[in-house]
């Protein structure tokens, strides 16, 4: 294995790509770092809360086992014109995206709050 594949494979491991190579998990990490630019550190957790999902996403960020959440709620707490959107960007339909969001999503949150360069 070459120096670019063991960087490529640990990136992958480290952002939640090992399952999705469409770029979708990178594109959940843009929308989070917007969401934390536009509404500050706790953005996505408030918006949790509003939609009654406040205990689950603090849960997301204690465990890194949570285990994937409904499509239902990957609806409730991304807005469809951001699905949409990730699903432009991707090149998936709406429903794959929301398909592996609700696997990815809950990953990403604990990574994002147990990295070394918080995002």
């Amino acid at each position: 294995m070459s120096i670019t594949d063991s960087a490529t494979t640990l990136g992958d491991f480290l952002t939640g790509a090992t399952y999705d190579h469409s770029g979708l998990v990178t594109a959940i990490h843009e929308y989070l770092d917007g969401v934390k630019r536009e509404h500050g550190v706790n953005g996505f957790a408030d918006r949790a809360v509003a939609a009654g999902y406040g205990d689950m996403v603090a849960r997301w960020r204690a465990d890194g086992n949570t285990g994937p959440i409904t499509e239902d709620m990957v609806r409730t707490l991304i807005a469809q014109h951001d699905l949409e959107h990730f699903a432009a960007q991707t090149g998936l339909s709406v429903p794959a995206v929301v398909t592996i969001l609700a696997k990815q999503l809950p990953i990403v949150i604990y990574k994002r709050a147990h990295a070394v360069e918080p995002h």
